[in-house]
């Protein structure tokens, strides 16, 4: 795991603020924000190669020898959320001291600021948001239809879904289900229980919560290949007063093209000179005093997160936003009450910067084996 302590670098560089005008007072967006996903987008090009590797026989997943190392037990009211992904994965890793800032940092950055002033800077809690299911030995498993026209495989099998499973009740209908006896992962997007009891979704696929946290080819559930529990907010870590990864987000202007590492697919349209590539990394001065900043109890957190690892550009979005673990999915209370979104102060933008970006990834897709599932 992760070093408990605040990341303060000895000798903190100065990162000058975002420079913006004041937001006056009743400004406060409309909700709900958009927080919407673009549909997302296989390049047209691809979909010979990745039917070519699925002519003639299905991808059978079981064919790699090991399953994954065993997720720790579901949290409960008392118990800690359980670490997911590797410990040298990039979402449970500090940013490093020496860590730089990109050359186009805050033109970067200035897009950022301006779509949280149209739309605000929440947290997706009960729409747009991640239900995360637990599962075991016991848990029934089923094949489930996937129905996107472009998808590379028409179904999934091998996926234990717990009979009180639903997916997150906004369009992107994501769900999440962790196998805790085998430690894989299943991630959905527009998942629906169909009326016999079944289940289908646009898309879905599989992967190792021992593993990085992304899916090496893409074709994940998210824009940019990240796992569908990677850099959520879990109401435990409220509880307990930490996170101990970097967070997920999701904002408008995300970069046409190739994304960088770790992202390994992108849906981004924006050919603005500042959009953002998915895959990017955007941290929290490390200098800030955050004691000045007259933030509540929970925001401190997610400050402190933001601060010692960051937040990673994994999705389009219609604001700039967060994302938190669904409530359908947890007895856990959050410490905000029963809300939707949650405002967080838009001046903790002001004070971030763009970590220099990863290598560019060639964006192009295919399905990776794995133990967990059977595509076909």
């Amino acid at each position: 795991m992760p070093n408990n302590h605040l990341f303060m670098p000895a000798d903190p560089v100065p990162v000058d603020p975002v420079p913006v005008d004041p937001v006056p007072v009743g400004s406060v967006p409309v909700r709900p924000p958009d927080l919407r996903p673009r549909p997302r987008r296989r390049p047209a090009a691809l979909m010979p190669v990745l039917l070519a590797l699925l002519a003639g026989a299905g991808l059978q997943a079981c064919q790699q020898p090991q399953l994954p190392t065993p997720t720790p037990p579901s949290p409960s009211a008392t118990t800690p959320a359980p670490a997911l992904y590797s410990p040298t994965s990039l979402w449970n890793t500090l940013v490093p001291p020496d860590a730089g800032a990109d050359a186009n940092s805050a033109t970067m950055l200035r897009t950022v600021v301006e779509a949280a002033r149209a739309q605000g800077f929440v947290i997706a809690v009960r729409e747009w948001s991640r239900p995360l299911h637990y599962a075991d030995a016991t848990t029934p498993r089923h094949t489930v239809t996937l129905t996107a026209p472009w998808a590379p495989a028409s179904t999934i099998s091998g996926v234990p879904i717990p009979a009180h499973a639903v997916p997150d009740p906004a369009g992107d209908g994501h769900m999440v289900i962790i196998d805790r006896s085998t430690g894989c992962e299943y991630d959905f997007w527009q998942a629906v229980r169909n009326a016999d009891g079944g289940w289908s979704a646009s898309w879905a696929n599989a992967t190792s919560t021992a593993g990085p946290g992304w899916y090496p080819r893409g074709l994940s559930a998210t824009g940019s290949g990240a796992a569908g529990a990677a850099g959520v907010i879990r109401p435990e870590e409220l509880r307990d007063g930490e996170i101990r990864h970097a967070l997920f987000f999701a904002y408008p202007q995300t970069r046409a093209g190739a994304p960088v590492l770790p992202a390994t697919e992108a849906d981004g349209t924006s050919t603005n000179v500042g959009a953002i590539p998915e895959g990017a990394r955007l941290q929290l001065d490390p200098g800030v005093d955050l004691s000045t900043l007259g933030l509540n109890q929970y925001e401190m957190i997610i400050a402190r997160a933001l601060q010692r690892y960051g937040m990673i550009l994994g999705d389009t979005g219609g604001g700039v936003g967060l994302v938190a673990q669904n409530p359908l999915s947890t007895t856990v209370p959050y410490p905000w009450g029963d809300q939707t979104y949650v405002d967080l102060p838009q001046s903790l933008l002001t004070h971030m910067r763009v970590l220099t970006l990863g290598e560019p990834h060639d964006n192009a897709t295919s399905i990776e084996p794995t133990p967990c599932a059977t595509l076909r």
